[in-house]
């Protein structure tokens, strides 16, 4: 009994020594500054930006008229009939067009053959345009014609002017773009530039011209030679509504060869207002040194003339 006793107090003394050990006190943390990684956020993408649409404009063919070339043989290299080349250039007169003119050339494409661009080019140059005057003609056209001159102080090339004719029922107007009849103008002269409306609004007109075209010759002594009119001889028909004109264009020595050579007249009434044109072209050429005789008549498109201005110019 006391040996049982015994036992039971020493295994009460264990279990208390278990259940009351010390605690240990819990360790302080220091604090240190240390630097935070910052992970960067990943790149958005930026919107790739579609590009704008493509105005789609018809190509439009064009040509530029040649030494030696016409409506009819244009025609022919383009495979198109001659009605519709000039049909889609009204503006131009075939029987008056120069070297360096820009021909439309019909399609058969009407949204193409009807783009035209509206850009109105700017002259490199200023050149004094008079005031321009218009004309009917027995067929229902009408004749503008304008005066050009050259004060630049040198000689001036590629020449053009639009013409703007108004009536009395066409507040817009139509507009024709006229063109120099010879390449170059030198300082202090004169010429006419004229274009055809084959269906003008009705009268009464009021016309507007705006140059549209002028620049510097450039390497003037290799493009144009020099030459002398000799002989020149004015008669004057007995109504002066025409002139003939004739004379000889002589080719000074120490150049080359002419494969060019024309004459421009333009014709003034007593007041100075232009009333006709015409360009004589030769069709042969002429060697340095040597000269040949031009011979061609000169028509008034108004009342009488008092005087012509005649402008030749050769080229190699």
């Amino acid at each position: 009994m006391k040996r049982a006793f015994s036992l039971l107090i020493l295994t009460l003394l264990f279990l208390n020594a278990c259940q009351t050990r010390t605690a240990t006190p819990a360790s302080l943390l220091t604090p240190y500054s240390t630097r935070t990684e910052v992970i960067a956020a990943p790149p958005v993408a930026a919107p790739t930006l579609q590009p704008p649409p493509v105005s789609i404009k018809p190509t439009q063919i064009t040509h530029v008229v040649k030494k030696g070339e016409d409506m009819g043989g244009i025609a022919t290299k383009y495979g198109v009939k001659t009605k519709d080349l000039k049909a889609a250039n009204a503006q131009v007169d075939p029987y008056m067009m120069p070297v360096g003119t820009v021909l439309i050339i019909p399609s058969g494409d009407p949204e193409q053959d009807a783009f035209r661009p509206t850009v109105i080019p700017t002259p490199a140059v200023i050149i004094t345009t008079g005031a321009p005057v218009c004309y009917p003609d027995p067929s229902g056209g009408a004749w503008c014609l304008v005066q050009v001159h050259n004060t630049t102080g040198s000689s001036v090339q590629d020449i053009s002017v639009d013409f703007v004719l108004r009536g009395s029922d066409d507040a817009e107007g139509q507009t024709r773009a006229a063109f120099s009849l010879v390449d170059r103008l030198p300082n202090d002269r004169f010429i006419i530039l004229s274009a055809y409306f084959p269906a003008p609004p009705a009268q009464p007109w009021q016309v507007d011209t705006r140059l549209r075209t002028a620049s510097p010759v450039f390497s003037e002594d290799e493009r144009f030679l020099v030459n002398n009119l000799e002989n020149a001889s004015t008669e004057f028909s007995s109504d002066k509504l025409s002139v003939h004109m004739s004379g000889s264009i002589k080719l000074q020595t120490d150049q080359k060869d002419a494969g060019v050579i024309q004459i421009a007249a333009s014709a003034y009434d007593a007041m100075g207002q232009p009333v006709g044109l015409r360009r004589w072209t030769s069709p042969v050429g002429l060697e340095s040194g040597s000269s040949l005789v031009y011979d061609f008549n000169i028509y008034s498109l108004g009342g009488p003339i008092d005087r012509v201005d005649i402008l030749p110019e050769t080229r190699p």
